[in-house]
């Protein structure tokens, strides 16, 4: 095949697939989002006094996924409370301490942790908990699946489904979670990535440092034909990995992408099912290839070469039977994966694939990429294809969505935590925990400190919710007994005034028409109408609404579509308005009854979600604002804005409901009709 066809089809490769996404500043949407959300996670764990540290894996965070391609979100939770040792030298006094043996049954990448006393460096000679097992030896080690047990008690109990694959342990198809260790030093199965000798020059001495520094975790996860797996656990560089990937370029990403589209719809269909081709394979794939090819060669026009590349690798492990780790190289990959049988079709459809320069490319239906090489190749117009910028503007929206419901989410669970707190101790909670999060820093390594910039802009709103909570409460306090709103309450009020475009406005509007300061509230209402755009995107962290099926206003996908890789939007999105028990007086009347929806035992049936609102008022903030304004217009008045108030208030129920915009609608089921039959009497 000719050079000329190789560089213009290789073209067209990359067209079709920045159609889907697959762009630099997708990308780095990508990475902020799930970025930001991680931080946040450890935030929250941090502040509960969890000393665990949360980490996004996988294509969602590292932005190679496409949007039919149904990537899930990877979570590693490290428990950095417990000290792993590699030797003697390592033990810690007081806390747990757990041994990395090499035993004689173990495989190369995998582990058994002997359980350490913490008076004294010496192994324990009995269980101490659920987490420990005696072997025939009367050695005691940590067991690899209480984790999973304790999980699945927990769906049972929830009444939610349980999902399990390897190490991961799930109640949602979309989500998966490990929990891990954080290895104290360098396993030695690493030490020889960072010394072999390298024919080009990546990963550079730099990438190096930082890969070294990010060390490895270790997961509860035994080797599949170990008889004592349960007793093992794996050695994982997911963070290095991830490293990795953030040092790459575009046209890598490409790369991998079509790998990966390659595998889901024609290489793994024609292995039957018997056995599977996985994305961590054309990972490892992409690495050796971007480490023994040139840097000439990482060029637009010659990526068709890189993919052949990649596939020929593939191919011959699968010749040898042996499918090398990038970082642990005596690690065999297709263990448990693919047997001699499945490796000899996989040869078989890889033979295929090499021998037609990419011809099956056609053939993927995922996103349409086949027709829209097609249409590429021979421009013509296919009808029902999406275009790119709506394609562009459909994953803009959905990440934008998502870290603003995480942002909205991790808010609900912290204040969930002084649920049972007098008005006065929240203050106090709120105040302290103002100052910490303020303090706090989340220390990233290499590319990812640059990358991260926004996880200062995520605390500070954290930061500007949680004043606005404050501000409530002290509020409430000073109606509750009469006494004055002071300065500092004011402030509060003020410097929490930008978490969205809606919501904390209308706190404080309801605060003022509590303390009967109707022209006042008029004027913010007046405010908050006047910038609530049919671009505004309601946003709701009460478990209501579902990130990865609601689907954005357009209006709203469309515009966050213009900016940078900014994702919290906060002047974009109206969060729901949400009042504690403690904020009370500050709250109109009708809300005060849904503060007491549990009740008697009803409050332990309800789903986890709900649990964390169910004792609050909370209330979709468009619906509120002309709920405000009806009020405050009757006390002013003015029937004919009135009957405007009730109106708009009725349509928005309406369009909200239509749209899915509106997340609490129980709330507003009879009060319009109610206020309606009110308006009707003489």
């Amino acid at each position: 095949m000719s050079v000329w066809f190789y560089n213009v089809m290789s073209l067209r490769l990359i067209a079709a697939l920045e159609d889907l996404g697959v762009t630099e500043l997708i990308i780095g949407r990508r990475r902020h989002t799930f970025l930001q959300d991680e931080s946040t996670k450890t935030w929250l764990l941090q502040i509960c006094g969890i000393p665990n540290v949360c980490y996004h894996f996988g294509s969602m965070t590292e932005g190679t996924t496409t949007p039919a391609m149904g990537s899930d979100i990877d979570t590693l939770v490290c428990d950095d409370s417990v000290n792993i040792m590699s030797g003697r030298q390592d033990w810690k006094r007081e806390g747990t301490n757990l041994l990395m043996v090499k035993h004689a049954t173990c495989s190369p990448q995998h582990y058994r942790l002997q359980t350490i006393r913490p008076d004294l460096p010496f192994p324990f000679t009995y269980p101490t908990d659920e987490f420990d097992v005696m072997d025939a030896n009367g050695i005691i080690y940590r067991n690899n699946r209480t984790v999973g047990t304790f999980i699945r008690q927990y769906a049972a109990d929830i009444n939610m489904p349980y999902i399990n694959a390897g190490p991961s342990h799930s109640t949602s198809a979309m989500f998966d979670f490990v929990y891990a260790y954080r290895c104290g030093t360098l396993p030695v199965e690493c030490e020889s990535w960072f010394t072999r000798p390298r024919l080009g020059i990546w990963p550079t001495q730099e990438i190096l440092q930082t890969a070294r520094e990010l060390g490895c975790f270790l997961i509860p996860d035994g080797h599949c034909d170990s008889e004592y797996s349960s007793l093992e656990w794996h050695v994982s560089p997911s963070h290095i990995e991830r490293y990795l990937m953030f040092s790459m370029h575009l046209i890598h990403m490409h790369c991998y992408v079509t790998l990966k589209l390659l595998k889901k719809d024609i290489i793994n269909p024609y292995l039957n099912g018997d056995g599977k081709l996985t994305s961590f394979h054309c990972k490892t794939a992409l690495f050796y290839a971007r480490e023994q090819l040139p840097s000439e060669m990482w060029t637009s026009d010659r990526l068709f070469d890189c993919i052949l590349y990649c596939l020929n690798l593939i191919r011959d492990w699968a010749i040898n039977g042996h499918f090398p780790h990038y970082i642990m190289d005596e690690v065999n990959l297709f263990d448990g994966k693919l047997n001699s049988e499945q490796r000899a079709r996989l040869r078989t459809v890889l033979d295929i694939i090499i021998d037609t320069h990419l011809a099956p490319l056609a053939f993927v239906e995922t996103d349409d990429l086949g027709v829209r090489l097609l249409n590429n190749v021979y421009s013509v117009a296919i009808r029902d294809m999406m275009p790119r910028r709506a394609i562009h503007q459909e994953i803009t929206g959905f990440l934008s969505a998502y870290g603003n419901f995480c942002l909205a989410m991790h808010i609900g669970i912290i204040l969930e935590n002084a649920a049972d707190k007098t008005p006065d101790e929240l203050c106090l909670y709120l105040h302290t925990l103002i100052s910490e999060i303020a303090l706090f820093q989340v220390h990233r390594h290499g590319s990812e400190q640059a990358m991260c910039r926004l996880d200062s802009v995520n605390r500070d709103n954290i930061i500007r919710h949680l004043q606005q909570h404050l501000a409530s409460t002290a509020a409430s306090i000073c109606l509750q007994h009469s006494m004055h709103i002071g300065n500092i309450i004011w402030s509060l009020y003020s410097a929490g005034i930008d978490t969205d475009v809606a919501s904390s406005r209308l706190k404080l509007a309801s605060m003022l028409y509590c303390k009967c300061e109707l022209r006042m509230v008029a004027d913010v209402l007046d405010d908050v109408e006047r910038i609530y755009y049919n671009t505004v995107q309601a946003i709701c962290g009460c478990g209501r609404m579902d990130p990865l099926k609601t689907k954005p206003l357009a209006s709203f996908a469309e515009l966050v579509n213009e900016g940078d890789t900014e994702v919290l939007s906060t002047n974009k999105v109206a969060y729901c308005v949400s009042f504690l028990r403690q904020e009370v007086f500050c709250a109109p009347p009708f809300l005060h009854f849904e503060m007491v929806r549990g009740v008697g035992d009803d409050i332990q049936h309800r789903r986890p979600k709900e649990r964390v609102w169910m004792n609050w008022a909370v209330v979709d903030s468009r619906p509120f604002l002309h709920y405000l304004q009806y009020l405050t217009f009757r006390g002013l008045g003015l029937r004919h804005k009135q009957l405007q108030a009730l109106q708009s208030l009725r349509i928005s129920v309406v369009e909200g409901i239509k749209q899915t915009q509106l997340f609490h609608p129980p709330t507003y089921s009879s009060t319009v009709w109610r206020l309606r039959a009110k308006l009707t009497v003489p």
